[in-house]
């Protein structure tokens, strides 16, 4: 049975799940207001059957390790083909089931209570026996000084190995077009899903690289403004901003409050920007799913372990999409959410 732990504080509240480790419920102070800044699966509250996986308890923040899932090389555009069809490197240390789930086993695991206190939850999940990695450690702090989220996340291997890494905070979207506003931080290019995530739906042009966000090349030809969501029409897409500085603003002129994400971009130096916008229809979707999950990684995409363990298209360009793990040396990665005021 799913455990809760709540924290409470002057600023705000939250949960955290024991079933993948999850935030939720999340309420923080902007003025006089309470505003609730992230998204939970719409279909966990109505008579939707229950989801397997990830699915079955989508909610607000998670780590994902490893981050990602298999694809098939044939559906990806050739300058991908390669990175996806890739054996793992001899130098590294063979996958295990575990690596195949979508986003990791800390997204389906349950986690135990380390300690809380007033302030903080800190939890952890043993790994399968098989897996290259041993161990998980989250640490949930409120700021006692405002509507802000101190996290943590550690990585303890078993064996030495390389995984892709991300974190997986996902925002609601207002229901204005274009109310939100995306202000990233300095990067050195993006890139398009290289298969689009939606067949048939996504209208960015798969693979495709660009320097703006306002620009981004799109299918059919020309350019579209990704920076303000959500569009007008339904769709879902995936972009991959590559050799980030670690910070992300994110504006709600629905609700005239701003939004602050920082975090380590030596170990995890892209920010993967999950759109979706009403453009899946089947279950449990059913084109009513709106928020965006703004993602930083160590990862190509969420392609799985094989292309972004492997040489590809963004390796080639000088950014990681994997992290080195070793015994002994835990891997602890520290970020921020807050409300920027005034």
């Amino acid at each position: 049975m799913d455990k809760i732990w709540h924290l409470e504080w002057p600023h705000g509240s939250l949960n955290v799940h024991s079933r993948g480790g999850m935030l939720g419920n999340v309420s923080l102070r902007n003025g006089n207001q309470r505003v609730a800044p992230f998204y939970e699966a719409p279909w966990l509250d109505d008579e939707t059957s229950v989801q397997a996986g990830l699915l079955g308890q989508l909610r607000s923040e998670f780590p994902c390790v490893p981050f990602g899932v298999p694809w098939s090389a044939e559906v990806v555009v050739e300058s991908w083909q390669k990175s996806l069809a890739a054996p793992v490197d001899e130098h590294d240390d063979p996958l295990d089931a575990s690596d195949d789930m979508l986003h990791g086993y800390v997204c389906v695991g349950e986690w135990t209570l380390v300690r809380q206190t007033d302030r903080s939850v800190e939890i952890a999940l043993e790994y399968p026996v098989g897996s290259s990695i041993a161990r998980v450690v989250r640490v949930i702090r409120a700021d006692p000084n405002g509507p802000a989220i101190d996290f943590s996340v550690r990585i303890e291997a078993r064996r030495k190995t390389r995984r892709p890494i991300g974190l997986h905070p996902n925002l609601t979207l207002p229901s204005l077009a274009g109310a939100l506003q995306i202000h990233p931080g300095a990067f050195r290019f993006g890139i398009v899903h290289p298969a689009g995530p939606e067949p048939g739906v996504s209208r960015a042009a798969p693979g495709a690289v660009f320097e703006q966000l306002d620009r981004v090349p799109l299918r059919a030809g020309g350019t579209a403004a990704f920076d303000r969501l959500p569009f007008v029409h339904d769709t879902e897409e995936i972009i991959q901003l590559c050799g980030v500085d670690g910070s992300v603003i994110l504006t709600n002129e629905e609700s005239q409050v701003t939004y602050r994400l920082t975090w380590d971009a030596s170990v995890l130096p892209s920010l993967l920007l999950w759109i979706s916008n009403r453009g899946r229809t089947y279950s449990p979707w059913d084109g009513r799913n709106l928020c965006l999950g703004v993602e930083p990684v160590a990862s190509a995409f969420e392609l799985g372990c094989r292309p972004s363990m492997a040489a590809n298209p963004i390796t080639a360009r000088g950014i990681p999409t994997a992290v080195a793990l070793e015994p002994g040396k835990p891997v602890e990665i520290a970020y921020r959410f807050e409300i920027m005021t005034p």
